[in-house]
């Protein structure tokens, strides 16, 4: 069958962009294709972690192009439990910091490399409607009737991935998932930090992460059942005043307050021939800044199998297996570190047992372990949270 594409990618935001970007760089013929327009803003806590920017410097991105996202270096967490505060897992001694960067030039920045290679259809505003799953390949339907056939399917479209629904592919709700809330406040900083602040509320998580010079973003964490508190206008501006003052900045909401839930979800990482990436497979409390690394890092690992495939002629059962064992690996520990964040912020004794662990070392030292990969003490730390 002469086929029209080597891969279909559906969703073309961090991980359906990243995965596209790639495999043009080795000629490969892919459709990368989303319902949204470009670019757009997108609910997220928009920090970028030291990890995820050593996988963006081996995509080919260099340190004068992230810097021109005009994005906040940060190596620290600084919690506020209102009475006192203090800083959390710092990686001041670390080589390499994260950054904070608004997600509408990150995605454009990602979407604009893959659009630059020839063998790349970029295709938003582009809603699927329908996939033909046949045994050597699939027939996705667009809105506007085109059908586009492809040997290769791979879902980046998101936790709440309509693809995966229409396509019958399972999905697990976390024991504990959390609704979000996403602001971005225009203005000026008083003093700049190199902190993310969080703070610590009845009932929400406040991160507050610098992502320009004149932009801060505000996220709301919180569980399902005060999802309905946010509703409430008093309240929001209450939480966003404070959030702004304990930051240091003056500023204004700018747009509307986009809204992203539930979080912590999963489905299996391959689907018969189907490959997921990012939050389709698997999606990250906020908590520990892991979901854009586990994105990049998913996309990188599909590319590489996609490749030994196409390129390189290896067994296709083999090498998805492969990648669906590479990914199970990947995400135990960035899972791990993750829970582990969240047990400890989530803990009713935590205004006792985060000043005693931080006074210790031992955030830093099992963040450093997430980092350097000598995770012993680390995986010690996630036994006894029961992971």
């Amino acid at each position: 069958m002469n086929l029209e594409f080597d891969v279909a990618i559906v969703g073309a935001s961090l991980s359906g962009a990243s995965l596209a970007g790639q495999l043009g760089a080795r000629g490969v013929r892919v459709a990368l294709i989303d319902r949204d327009s470009f670019p757009r803003r997108k609910a997220c806590g928009e920090g970028v972690s030291d990890l995820a920017i050593l996988a963006l410097h081996r995509l080919g991105f260099t340190k004068e192009d992230l810097e021109v996202l005009s994005g906040q270096p940060f190596s620290a967490y600084r919690l506020d439990c209102g009475k006192w505060s203090l800083c959390f897992a710092s990686g001041r001694n670390r080589s390499s910091k994260g950054i904070g960067v608004q997600r509408i030039y990150f995605d454009k920045m990602l979407l604009d490399r893959a659009s630059s290679f020839p063998s790349v259809e970029v295709l938003t505003e582009s809603q699927v409607t329908g996939f033909d799953v046949g045994n050597k390949s699939v027939t996705v339907t667009l809105k506007s009737g085109r059908q586009l056939t492809s040997r290769y399917l791979v879902l980046a479209d998101g936790a709440n991935s309509m693809s995966a629904t229409k396509l019958g592919i399972p999905k697990v709700r976390n024991r504990h998932t959390h609704w979000g809330i996403s602001f971005a406040l225009e203005g000026e900083y008083e003093k700049r930090t190199d902190e993310v602040l969080v703070l610590l509320k009845e009932g929400f998580e406040i991160y507050c992460t610098p992502v320009s010079d004149t932009v801060l973003n505000v996220a709301i964490l919180t569980e399902k059942d005060s999802v309905v508190r946010l509703q409430d206008t008093l309240l929001r501006n209450q939480l966003l005043q404070e959030a702004a003052e304990k930051s240091f900045f003056n500023g204004e909401a700018m747009g509307i307050p986009l809204q992203v839930g539930p979080i912590g979800t999963r489905r299996c990482y391959v689907h018969d021939s189907i490959l997921l990436v990012g939050d389709a497979a698997e999606s990250f409390d906020p908590v520990s800044g892991m979901g854009i690394t586990h994105g990049l890092l998913t996309a990188e690992l599909a590319s590489q199998v996609l490749c030994s495939v196409l390129k390189e002629g290896k067994d296709e059962k083999e090498a998805f297996n492969d990648y669906a064992r590479k990914c199970k690996k990947m995400s135990r520990p960035l899972r791990g570190f993750t829970r582990l964040t969240g047990s400890l912020l989530r803990a009713s004794f935590r205004k006792v047992l985060i000043p005693l662990l931080s006074g210790s070392g031992v955030p830093y030292l099992v963040r450093r372990s997430l980092s350097e990969g000598t995770p012993t003490l680390f995986f010690a730390l996630l036994r006894i949270v029961g992971l």
